[in-house]
């Protein structure tokens, strides 16, 4: 008889656990929208899930429509969160290639921080306002500096895609090292596995063909492009002769050097 109300008390007490499991967890007293947000971008925007953010957080997935409509809200309000971190650069009166620089690092660093910013980008979720309030800083700063509203906004795109190259290239790598490979060893293997009559000129430059894009040496392309942009100016400057906007009016000296 008491061993059956053991039992019994046992199986009473289990059935009990399950069913607060079963319960839906209340909204935490201090649980705040930023929090969500955090939370969404830990877990990555590219393929963020109501079910997966409420298991960061530690709530019932109820909880959060509480505070976000749905997924799509989440991802514009942790998208928008993230991108704040862009800021076009003060304008100092500094040299239009130093202000491009300052203004490119910083899209580097949104695209490459940890929540998948940059899919987001690629899937089309990110919120248009900070495009345009971006857009109008640039045409802002650089007509100020000689350049005409197409030139540049041209250049802004070119700047854009250089940028947006480099941050994918460089969390490929990341995401290589992540699982233990190297792309440098990978691409090293791949061309020393030919025949000695194959891939003749990459044997020669294979560390650099290798190379890995990092935070500081992706910015090497960039710099080709605006001391090429610099040089095409002076020269259309000098051949239109145009007293508006002379020589010196386009040094290098204080180009970031090659």
């Amino acid at each position: 008889m008491a061993r059956n109300t053991r039992m019994m008390t046992k199986d009473t007490g289990l059935k009990a656990k399950e069913a607060a499991k079963a319960l839906p967890r209340g909204r935490p007293r201090k649980l705040e929208l930023g929090q969500v947000i955090d939370a969404a971008l830990a877990v990555g925007l590219h393929q963020l899930t109501m079910a997966a953010v409420a298991e960061k957080l530690g709530v019932a997935k109820a909880v959060l429509y509480g505070y976000v409509k749905d997924r799509d809200e989440l991802v514009r309000i942790a998208s928008a969160k993230a991108s704040r971190r862009l800021h076009n650069p003060e304008d100092n009166g500094q040299h239009w290639c130093s202000w491009i620089l300052e203004d490119a690092r910083a899209l580097y660093e949104v695209l490459t921080m940890d929540g998948e910013l940059l899919e987001t980008w690629i899937n089309g979720v990110q919120s248009p306002t900070l495009e345009v309030d971006s857009g109008e800083s640039w045409l802002q700063a650089m007509t100020k500096r000689g350049f005409t509203g197409e030139e540049a906004l041209q250049l802004r795109r070119i700047v854009a895609h250089l940028v947006i190259g480099a941050a994918a290239a460089s969390k490929r790598d990341r995401t290589l090292r992540r699982e233990g490979r190297s792309r440098s060893n990978i691409i090293k293997k791949s061309v020393l596995s030919r025949s000695p009559d194959e891939a003749v000129l990459l044997r020669q430059f294979i560390d650099v063909f290798g190379r890995e894009v990092t935070e500081t040496n992706w910015e090497y392309g960039l710099y080709i492009l605006l001391h090429g942009v610099t040089v095409a100016r002076q020269a259309l400057a000098l051949r239109d002769g145009d007293s508006q906007r002379p020589f010196e009016e386009y040094p290098t000296s204080d180009m970031p050097s090659l």
